[in-house]
């Protein structure tokens, strides 16, 4: 994959995602949502495997808890997946061996059946 983007300027064009004006729906799963700033994010990383795992291993983590947090730790060409409830409460972790994701930290909010930027909360 070759990208425009660094890990600081791809975190700073994140930022700039307020609110949304749109809402994608996952192809397969038509009642989860993402917004513009997820869109942008899985589109400008080549990132839509990710999009598929919050689908179908931590979307369904919503039955139980209301708020999901979902970071991801890329380095190295690989990554750690941590979801919590939003209280540091640890409900599952997943290893990536080979990736492509920009290095860096990425977080996203899954609520209400909509993964989010933590900005577009």
């Amino acid at each position: 994959m070759q990208t425009k983007y660094t890990a600081e300027t791809l975190k700073l064009a994140l930022d700039q995602y307020i609110g949304t004006e749109n809402w994608y729906h996952h192809s397969l799963l038509k009642k989860f949502l993402y917004t513009d700033g997820a869109q942008f994010f899985f589109q400008e990383t080549e990132s839509y495997w990710l999009l598929d795992l919050i689908t179908f291993e931590y979307f369904p983590l919503l039955q139980h808890e209301p708020f999901l947090s979902i970071v991801v730790e890329s380095e190295s060409q690989q990554c750690k997946i941590c979801v919590d409830d939003g209280n540091g409460n640890v409900l599952a972790t997943k290893h990536i061996s080979f990736s492509t994701l920009i290095s860096g930290i990425w977080k996203f909010y899954l609520i209400d059946n909509v993964l989010m930027l933590p900005t577009e909360y």
